[in-house]
């Protein structure tokens, strides 16, 4: 008698499809945005159809340059469906995390059968980190879903025998040109995997000189359709800040402390993502080593195989040279691994007698954290538990100034209601604050509110943790 997961794989598509947006989308109405680059994109997304300016992000009344411009677009998208709230700021995320399962189940499906197809888009979505940044509020979905389409078009696009060339060739420089709009220059990190693969095995790899350069020229003219309007708009700021200091600095400096300074930082980080791969990619990476040994002999003759790996391999390289170091960076090289991975689990007898267990039991992990464990955290959240202290005083006219404690998740909150600016500063700005007319609220941590001497007003004390330092604050919100 077939088991379940034989059940599944019978129908791969509709079995990720269905898995993927229930474990994706549960509980995605109940944990408030706490990340401070999801309240960005989100409210920038706000702040674009607010202002009607679909060229530049704005957050908090100021350019944002951070990334280009696609994820605005779907975010913005999904607000006039949804409405805006923390759930379809989310949901563009959601899909692309799913379309990228299918992409998988797909191709998975054309190189070997139902059942390697159903193992990789499972094993994509049900690894703990695409499971937590498959369901927020960034560009890395978007990006990892073209850098996978890229990888799947960009393998047929050199197939010399392949009939249909011409059409692949489309679909990969405008999947570049995609790529880019979502993340920057990171999506074309496919294209170093094909040179990789022409020069290694020639015979192999069809990827002529100037057949490629016209098409990086269409795919660099895509992109300018919006990259032009845009520095034309910011005076060519967009380019200085979102290329210079997003990503050329993060190539060869450190941001924001996510590194070690020094040629010894450097030195000491280049493994990093080789030991985070295993709590990234858990729980089907602790089978890697093994098959990778087993794979190895046969490299030569596995043309699909070593392409995989060698895409994911370009992934860890780059960004092992990169000085910013964080885990989701290598994200992109997921879906090359999780495809590999099945196509050699595939060729087992019974590969669902180690998955299975694996699988179920990420899956209720997952399903009870979202749905048990954060709806009673969220009580514990101190922009939350702010917001939910001084909502019922807030005003369009409000003026808010938050100061000593500035998270983006507050900007998220407040602009909800309020027309104005939200005022970030530190602690020594708030006393010209309380120099604004009423109405207005100013937040600030409570050891420094006895020092401005404010009594003339109502205060209300709030206790919380921050999720982006794991502090927790005591809080005075001062309303007038």
């Amino acid at each position: 008698m077939p088991s379940i997961f034989e059940k599944l794989a019978a129908k791969p598509q509709r079995s990720i499809l269905l898995f993927s947006l229930v474990l994706l989308l549960a509980g995605n109405w109940i944990l408030p945005l706490t990340d401070r680059d999801e309240a960005r994109f989100a409210e920038a997304s706000r702040e674009m159809l607010q202002r009607g300016d679909f060229v530049v992000p704005w957050f908090n009344g100021a350019w944002r340059f951070d990334k280009p411009v696609l994820i605005y677009w779907c975010q913005s998208a999904s607000y006039c469906v949804f409405g805006v709230n923390d759930f379809a700021a989310r949901l563009p995320s959601v899909l692309f995390t799913t379309a990228t399962a299918l992409l998988l189940v797909r191709w998975g499906r054309k190189l070997a059968d139902s059942k390697t197809a159903f193992l990789a888009g499972a094993m994509f979505v049900a690894g703990l980190h695409v499971a937590i940044i498959g369901r927020v509020a960034t560009a890395d979905m978007a990006m990892v879903f073209f850098v996978t389409l890229a990888v799947w078009s960009g393998w047929e696009l050199t197939r010399p025998e392949n009939a249909a060339r011409k059409i692949w060739w489309w679909i990969f420089y405008v999947t570049m040109a995609l790529g880019f709009l979502a993340k920057g220059p990171v999506a074309w990190l496919p294209l170093g995997g094909m040179v990789v693969g022409r020069l290694f095995r020639k015979n192999s790899f069809r990827l002529p000189l100037i057949e490629t350069v016209v098409g990086l020229v269409v795919a660099a003219a895509l992109a300018a359709c919006w990259g032009i309007p845009a520095l034309a708009q910011t005076g060519g700021k967009y380019f200085d800040v979102g290329m210079g200091e997003h990503v050329f600095h993060r190539s060869v400096g450190v941001n924001d402390g996510h590194g070690l300074a020094g040629a010894l930082g450097f030195i000491a980080t280049l493994p990093l993502y080789f030991v985070t791969f295993f709590a990234s990619f858990f729980p089907w990476s602790t089978r890697v080593p093994s098959v990778l040994r087993r794979w190895w002999p046969e490299r030569r003759r596995d043309e699909i195989g070593w392409y995989l790996l060698m895409q994911a391999a370009v992934v860890f390289a780059v960004f092992s040279c990169v000085r910013t170091k964080l885990p989701h960076y290598t994200m992109p090289a997921f879906p090359c691994i999780a495809l590999w991975l099945a196509l050699q689990l595939g060729r087992e007898g019974n590969p669902f007698a180690w998955f299975g267990k694996r699988f179920a039991a990420m899956t209720v992990l997952i399903l009870a954290l979202m749905l048990g464990f954060f709806s009673v955290a969220k009580n514990f959240l101190l922009t939350e538990n702010v917001w939910r202290a001084v909502q019922p005083q807030v005003r369009a006219e409000t003026k808010v100034g938050c100061f000593g404690y500035t998270e983006p998740s507050l900007v998220w909150k407040f602009r909800s209601v309020v027309t104005n600016i939200v005022v970030l500063g530190e602690v020594n700005s708030a006393r010209n604050f309380l120099t604004n007319a009423p109405p207005f609220i100013l937040v600030l941590p409570t050891k420094d509110f006895a020092e401005l001497g404010a009594t003339n007003g109502t205060q209300l004390r709030v206790h919380g943790l921050d999720m982006v330092k794991f502090k927790n604050w005591d809080l005075t919100v001062f309303v007038r």
